[in-house]
């Protein structure tokens, strides 16, 4: 599937340096696939000075040029963005511009996988947030009553009883949602972090609804409502919106438990 065009290729080896899975060999001065486990990873298009690599699997015309060196992202800047960031609950109302939207799941969709499996999918919630949101409220309902006898005998990790169960319980009003489904936790985890910081760079707020998560994914009604397959799991559930709330500084934060070895 990895396409070395010969006439293009000076034979640097810098493909078969850079190569993760040691598959591209120097034969005859060009760079040649010697075996058949390629990840389809994009290193030795990337890396190519002469732009003599392709993968016929992917979209070619996607691949961009840096021009003058890789784009640099200053260190101070991330930081006080990282530093500010809170979590959003209360939204104004409007809507979130779909352009918008696939920014952030274009964010996700370049965020690396192990072993390059691309296995993230996302399914944005609009219209339909309230069917969902009722659905939750019901399953902590139910909870509610079974929690109630089960906390004579051991202590939950929630108090069930102090639970809000109204509108605005889960989203908070938030008019957007977008679920992130994976088989790999850490790979919609990793993709739902670099979503949430587009989402920061275009002036909108987020917060991961982990009460939504913690029930839904072993919900037969809501599981068949958003169409998931058996191996797929709701991993991350984003709140997304315009906030509706302006803060002043950061928040403190605990120090740093660090081991230096």
């Amino acid at each position: 599937m990895v396409q070395i065009n010969k006439e293009k290729c000076t034979g640097c080896g810098l493909c078969c340096n850079d190569c993760p899975s040691k598959v591209i060999k120097l034969e005859n001065k060009k760079a040649s696939i010697s075996e058949p486990r390629c990840l389809r990873c994009g290193h030795c298009v990337a890396i190519c000075p002469v732009n003599a690599v392709s993968i016929d699997e992917y979209d070619m015309s996607e691949v961009e040029e840096f021009g003058n060196g890789q784009p640099h992202l200053d260190q101070e800047v991330l930081l006080d963005s990282l530093k500010s960031r809170r979590s959003i609950r209360k939204y104004q109302n409007k809507r979130v511009e779909q352009e918008k939207i696939k920014k952030i799941i274009e964010a996700g969709r370049y965020t690396p996988t192990g072993s390059n499996k691309q296995d993230v999918s996302y399914i944005v919630v609009e219209k339909d947030i309230s069917i969902l949101e009722n659905e939750g409220i019901n399953i902590y309902k139910k909870l509610g009553k079974i929690g109630g006898f089960i906390s004579r005998f051991t202590k939950l990790p929630i108090d069930l009883k102090k639970l809000d169960l109204k509108e605005g319980f889960l989203f908070h009003g938030a008019p957007a949602v977008i679920l992130v489904i994976s088989p790999s936790a850490s790979n919609a985890t990793l993709a739902a972090m670099s979503m949430e910081l587009m989402a920061e760079a275009q002036g909108l707020g987020t917060h991961y609804v982990g009460l939504f998560t913690r029930v839904a994914d072993r919900n037969k009604k809501i599981r068949t409502f958003l169409g998931l397959k058996k191996n797929e799991k709701i991993v991350q559930c984003i709140a997304l919106g315009y906030p509706d709330v302006k803060y002043q500084r950061t928040a403190p934060r605990k120090k740093a438990d660090i081991q230096w070895k």
